[in-house]
């Protein structure tokens, strides 16, 4: 049976169904790509609309059966998931033939990319790109950027305006440079925060679709928390966080979820709310609850002011 699958049209979506259905061992699919609204707002210039404008389009696909399954950015999925599906979420390192070694330890961070006559070095004149009012709050906070810049398009179009000289330098998840195979005059931002699906790619199915080899699935997911996809529990974490304080995908704020060890006890979550002219830090230590993690990320979010900050921004 040929299995059909929906993606959008960018490079990179193409390669992740590639790295899709490699670690689930199908070889024999077509792939029917989708311009959807979210491309079409983007194209136009704009930035501040909902990430579902990336999802929605194929998911209404999915529900009336016109494919099989749905590949999808995780960093596209909305906080509250359609309960009509099954979601699932991979990396490379599921598939057994790509190591972490081979693929970098970093696979979740961002990158900031120079044009290749520039030293890469950054200065804080440097004219920087990018398209994220997290990405610009951490250029000023940390790299010190005084001229952050509006980018959008795919990764291609922004790697194209970076060397055709509109941009000295812009900042790109590594994940996805990775996946297109980017040789690029780049250094690692290991120290800024990035969101927990960062890097993740999500497989959606409608409940009642069996996927060929549907034992891969179940053994990925058995690898994990007893069965449960640990990426989701996390990134469900995150969005709760984001939920509670009113924030979404657009707010100056960056936050990460992660477990103390791999069978998701002891859930770490890590925050900062970026303000025009401050920031904040706070965190859960890994040594409560999922429910607990959450109140004590509360706790601090509004004790030091954290409402203030993400309402500078409105």
């Amino acid at each position: 049976m040929t299995i059909r699958v929906g993606s959008r049209k960018s490079k990179l979506a193409l390669k992740q169904v590639e790295i899709v259905m490699k670690c689930l061992e199908i070889d024999d699919y077509e792939i029917l790509k989708f311009s959807t609204e979210g491309d079409k707002k983007s194209a136009m210039g704009l930035s501040q609309f909902d990430k579902l404008n990336f999802v929605e389009d194929i998911e209404n696909k999915l529900l009336s059966k016109e494919i099989d399954i749905a590949v999808h950015s995780a960093k596209d999925m909305p906080a509250d998931l359609n309960k009509n599906f099954d979601n699932f979420y991979i990396t490379e390192h599921d598939d057994i033939d790509v190591s972490v070694e081979t693929f970098g330890n970093d696979w979740n961070k961002d990158i900031l990319i120079f044009r290749n006559d520039i030293e890469p070095i950054f200065k804080r004149d440097m004219k920087l790109g990018t398209s994220s009012l997290r990405r610009q709050m951490q250029a000023k906070f940390f790299l010190g950027a005084q001229n952050v810049i509006n980018l959008n398009g795919n990764i291609n179009t922004r790697v194209e305006k970076l060397e055709s000289g509109e941009f000295d330098c812009i900042i790109l998840a590594n994940a996805g440079c990775k996946r297109l195979g980017f040789e690029l005059n780049s250094v690692l931002l290991d120290d800024h925060i990035t969101p927990t699906s960062q890097g993740l790619i999500c497989i959606q199915k409608n409940k009642d679709f069996i996927l060929p080899h549907s034992e891969i699935i179940k053994n990925i997911l058995i690898h994990r928390k007893d069965g449960a996809d640990l990426y989701l529990n996390n990134i469900n974490m995150g969005n709760k966080f984001l939920r509670e304080i009113g924030a979404d995908c657009h707010s100056a704020l960056a936050v990460e979820v992660w477990s103390e060890d791999y069978s998701g006890h002891y859930p770490v979550i890590n925050a900062e709310i970026y303000g025009k002219n401050k920031y904040i830090s706070i965190s859960a230590n890994g040594s409560c609850s999922e429910d607990e993690a959450i109140l004590q990320t509360l706790d601090e979010f509004y004790k030091k002011g954290g409402k203030d900050l993400l309402n500078e921004h409105n």
